[in-house]
């Protein structure tokens, strides 16, 4: 309404003023007639709102406070209503002046969901036409919790953590309860620690993961556990077994592990996330089950009385639960369409779900929409995607989407290669994104460490670019790929360093520089627990054992929580970076979604610099990296000997987004803007003009 009655204005004063000048011209002959009178003024500016939301989006059924936020120009004054109105306590009667007002909701006692709907009224002077906004904010039903509103993944900042290994909030269900009472084992690397819903709950309380600039929460599965395994058999003089602390062996798909915690503890823990404006992330299991798993059980033995006739028939696609190895035709049946082992075969001898059948499908789908309604869950990350074919993805998307949850949905796809992680974010299969794994073994292949493979031919940072290029290729969103260098699979990179040969005083810069390229290449940064705290670990807790290491394990339980903590450490320095690198993210859209310019990739013969712009202009991030053991000045660089060009960035002095002065400067030159100066070694700068 506004731009039309603008457009109205300007067609009237078209016509107008031709009137006003023959008037002019008219009458007493030349020079004889009145001054031409002045054009009527501009109408006054109508006012506009450019947002208006809630925060919290979403309360459990208890209700409670709400504050409304709004910005808006050319307003005087502000009008707020919602329906329904019926309990809606501190809506002011009148109107209101600022830019924000405290609501509270009443408990919702119904069996639905219940959303209310506010909408703002901006009044500027008379003669104005009032601008309106809504927001909504939805009070869940008893039992369930809802997802956040309009999560802006690329943005985020994911602290990604194994509930038992984090923080032990309630030392009561240390050894589990109904369903799984296995006792805690803290001396045993491949036990239950105690870590559980609680621990995480109390943190988030405590401001912990916002301190640090995290800005989401990614778990491991939470489901109810199956029992403990034989342990390796090799250096385990205690005889310790196996537990399934990780999540990884689920029994039940509709509940949660006790030694985690109630269903309660789980929806309170969403709750005080979302009340601090954090998202929520819980891995999730579609491919296999836990060993032992009785419907497995059941179905192997039906198989061997003669019960059940293992084939690949269209019958026993739509009977059997699972995929068995069959020695008669030496393939893993039943299956639908071409052969396909590693669809069709067991994952490390876990009972593999026939997902051809429609019967599992359904199972798994509503297992997963369950665990998303029942506790208001913003995203969710599949376990071993690759290994599940791409047919029940396309329907497992479908049928959630059409029951209303929309979740931010990754994979893990165990490649390297980029077209083929790429292809699961394509619309015919449905992912949002996918663990970055084809850069993580770029970055660990980039030589930052010494003796690595080359990653597609690259043994310098020309890997990292490579990545970089083929990902924005083949990857649907690439801004919403999962970028990491560790997690509960892959060595802690500052072992991985240290492994290598890099000696112990050089780790601290080359893990800087690893995890800069994590956070502002395209894709959404990960915090493994304990990367702030410098946490090391080669294998996981059973390869642990079974080397003779049970301490050199990637998922020791968090226990420097304090700053004074990791200062006695003498790890400080890692909080410090990452929660530099975190301000960044969240500070710069260029980092978030800008477009990524490399300005320097290093060939064989060159130093190992690696410089390169994300998004355009002044509000663009430069990013420099020398991993070599050299100083390199940027004018001596192939084809750089007035300065590296910056296209589109204005000459301004940078300054460093994770502290120091910096070393580098823009300045004028033939090509408009170039970048000079020195890098010191094994160092890396991340700059804003």
């Amino acid at each position: 309404m506004e731009r039309r009655r603008r457009r109205t204005w300007s067609a009237w004063a078209s016509l107008l003023l031709p009137l006003a000048l023959l008037a002019g011209c008219g009458g007493g002959g030349s020079g004889s007639g009145g001054a031409v009178p002045p054009p009527p003024p501009p109408p006054p500016a109508a006012p506009a709102i450019s947002s208006f939301t809630a925060v919290p989006a979403a309360l459990n059924a208890s209700g409670g406070p709400v504050t409304l936020n709004w910005q808006a120009s050319n307003a005087g004054s502000y009008a707020l209503a919602v329906q329904p109105a019926a309990g809606v306590g501190g809506l002011p009667a009148g109107t209101v002046t600022g830019n924000s007002q405290t609501v509270t909701l009443p408990a919702n006692s119904g069996s639905g969901a219940l959303t209310y709907t506010f909408t703002l009224t901006a009044n500027g002077v008379t003669g104005t036409t009032p601008a309106t906004a809504t927001t909504q904010v939805t009070v869940t039903a008893a039992g369930s919790v809802a997802a956040l509103a309009n999560v802006d993944w690329p943005a985020q900042v994911i602290y990604f953590l194994m509930p038992d290994r984090f923080d032990n909030g309630n030392t009561a269900n240390d050894n589990g309860g109904p369903g799984d009472a296995a006792a805690a084992q803290p001396q045993n690397p491949m036990g239950w620690y105690g870590g559980d819903f609680q621990g995480v709950t109390d943190r988030i309380q405590a401001g912990y993961f916002t301190q640090l600039g995290a800005t989401a929460i990614w778990m491991t599965p939470a489901y109810l556990q199956g029992p403990a395994q034989s342990g390796p058999s090799t250096n385990n003089p205690n005889g310790w077994q196996s537990f399934p602390y990780h999540g990884y062996a689920p029994w039940n798909f509709d509940a949660p592990d006790p030694h985690f915690g109630s269903i309660g503890d789980l929806q309170a823990l969403v709750q005080a996330a979302h009340g601090n404006r954090l998202a929520v992330i819980l891995g999730q299991i579609v491919n296999d089950a836990g060993i032992g798993y009785p419907p497995y059980v059941a179905e192997t033995n039906a198989i061997a009385a003669g019960q059940l006739t293992l084939n690949n028939s269209a019958q026993a696609v739509q009977t059997f639960l699972f995929h068995h190895f069959d020695p008669a035709t030496g393939q893993c049946e039943p299956y639908l369409g071409a052969y396909n082992a590693t669809w069709d075969c067991p994952l490390e001898n876990l009972p593999d779900f026939n997902s051809d059948n429609p019967a599992v499908q359904s199972m798994l789908d509503q297992a997963t929409a369950g665990w998303l309604g029942t506790y208001g869950l913003d995203g969710m990350r599949l376990d071993a995607a690759m290994y599940v074919q791409n047919s029940f993805w396309s329907q497992y998307f479908a049928t959630l989407h059409a029951q209303g949850y929309h979740p931010f949905a990754y994979g893990e796809i165990l490649d390297g290669a980029p077209d083929f992680v790429g292809s699961y974010t394509q619309p015919a299969v449905g992912f949002d994104g996918a663990q970055n794994y084809p850069l993580y073994f770029a970055i660990t292949q980039s030589g930052l460490a010494p003796g690595q493979p080359a990653y597609y031919g690259f043994t310098n940072m020309a890997a990292v670019d490579y990545a970089v290029r083929q990902n924005l290729r083949y990857d649907a969103q690439p801004f919403l790929m999962v970028n990491f260098i560790d997690n509960q699979d892959m060595p802690r990179f500052t072992s991985f360093l240290a492994n290598s040969g890099v000696a112990a005083s050089d780790v601290l810069p080359r893990w800087q520089i690893a995890e800069v390229l994590s956070f502002t290449l395209p894709g959404i940064p990960v915090i493994y627990y304990g990367d702030e705290a410098g946490m090391t670990g080669t294998y996981d807790p059973y390869q642990a054992v079974a080397a003779g290491q049970p301490s050199n394990n990637i998922r020791q339980p968090m226990t420097l929580w304090t700053a004074a903590q990791r200062q006695s450490a003498g790890v400080q320095g890692y909080y410090t970076w990452l929660q530099a690198l975190a301000q960044a993210h969240a500070q710069y859209p260029a980092i978030q979604s800008g477009g990524y310019t490399p300005l320097f990739v290093p060939g064989s013969a060159d130093p190992n610099v690696y410089v390169y712009l994300r998004g355009s202009g002044g509000s663009s991030v430069l990013v420099a990296v020398n991993a070599s053991g050299q100083s390199v000045t940027l004018s001596q660089l192939p084809n750089a000997a007035a300065g590296l060009p910056v296209p589109g960035v204005p000459v301004a002095a940078l300054a460093s987004l994770v502290g120091g002065t910096p070393t580098l400067d823009l300045s004028s030159c033939s090509a408009g803007t170039c970048l000079n100066g020195t890098l010191a070694p094994w160092s890396v700068q991340v700059l804003n003009p």
